[in-house]
């Protein structure tokens, strides 16, 4: 895992996004994005998707009032995982 993408999880559980509550994946993405270098971001992209298709996150088009916009939250059944993944790193 990824030390970019760890954050990104631990701000998603500490906003207690999980399941139905979500948030604007840009504004999460511009925070975690502006420290990294140019191959420090490849590298996150690719964990971050690798963690979009092992069901981790979710990732949805939700409408708001100034268009369509990506949002994310994290998978409810994938929390022991997520825990587990989280510690080793620690």
């Amino acid at each position: 895992m990824d030390l970019a993408l760890k954050e990104l999880l631990k701000t998603l559980l500490s906003k207690k996004c999980i399941g139905g509550k979500h948030l604007p994946e840009d504004l999460l993405l511009k925070g975690i994005l502006i420290s990294l270098t140019k191959e420090g971001r490849k590298g996150f992209y690719r964990t971050y998707k690798m963690a979009i298709n092992e069901h981790w996150i979710f990732r949805v088009k939700k409408r708001t009032g100034k268009g369509s916009d990506w949002h994310i939250s994290i998978n409810p059944q994938k929390l022991s995982e997520i825990y587990r993944g989280l510690e080793e790193y620690e």
